[in-house]
């Protein structure tokens, strides 16, 4: 079972039927940037190629390691069957190549409103400062799209970057945790979470 989220306050059956049913539609996700589409069996090859890459797969706990075609497979048909619960999301974004330029995994409980994201972008266009908008532009899509009412994030302790990224987002901490990966391994980590309200009423006072 999952240690997130810390807050868990059990919505309306009607409630999470909905949030479900627009979780298991979606095909893609737009964005000011382009389209980060939803990931198939068809695609194994280019996310094990992406994710063979350590810059890429090594911070993330959530990416299956050792990163092999054999895992990479298992794990995208547990995200399409996330998917159709209503539970989860992979996606990714394609050069004119058809190779994966980065990466957003969704993590859903429907039954309490909440969801977790994280992603990836490829080496080449990592640090030239688009990071930040489309972290603002993907908590805007989980509240306002998927109608989700708490937005929690993870990051491993010694991951500053990521820490100060969510510290100056105006998320509350939440705690350490456990996060556990696909293959079982474990990492300390800290825990943020925010509301919905808590979203927009951070945005107003950015000026946003």
């Amino acid at each position: 079972m999952s240690s997130i989220p810390i807050t868990r306050t059990p919505v309306r059956p009607d409630a999470e039927a909905a949030i479900r049913k627009r979780v298991s539609e979606i095909t893609q996700i737009r964005s000011p940037t382009g389209i980060s589409r939803l990931i198939t069996l068809e695609d194994a090859d280019a996310l094990y190629r992406y994710f063979a890459m350590p810059e890429v797969s090594r911070p993330i706990y959530t990416i299956a390691k050792p990163v092999t075609p054999e895992t990479i497979r298992a794990q995208i048909v547990e995200k399409l069957a996330e998917r159709s619960r209503g539970e989860g999301l992979l996606t990714a974004s394609f050069n004119d190549a058809g190779e994966i330029i980065s990466h957003l995994d969704h993590m859903i409980w429907p039954h309490w409103s909440a969801a977790e994201f994280g992603g990836s972008r490829h080496p080449s266009m990592q640090s030239q400062g688009s990071g930040k908008a489309g972290i603002f532009f993907n908590i805007d899509w989980v509240f306002e799209q998927l109608g989700i009412g708490l937005l929690c994030f993870t990051a491993a302790l010694d991951n500053v970057r990521s820490i100060r990224l969510i510290d100056a987002m105006g998320m509350r901490r939440m705690g350490e945790i456990d996060s556990v990966s696909p293959t079982g391994s474990v990492r300390r980590s800290l825990v943020w979470e925010m509301t919905a309200d808590e979203w927009t009423e951070f945005k107003l006072a950015a000026g946003r």
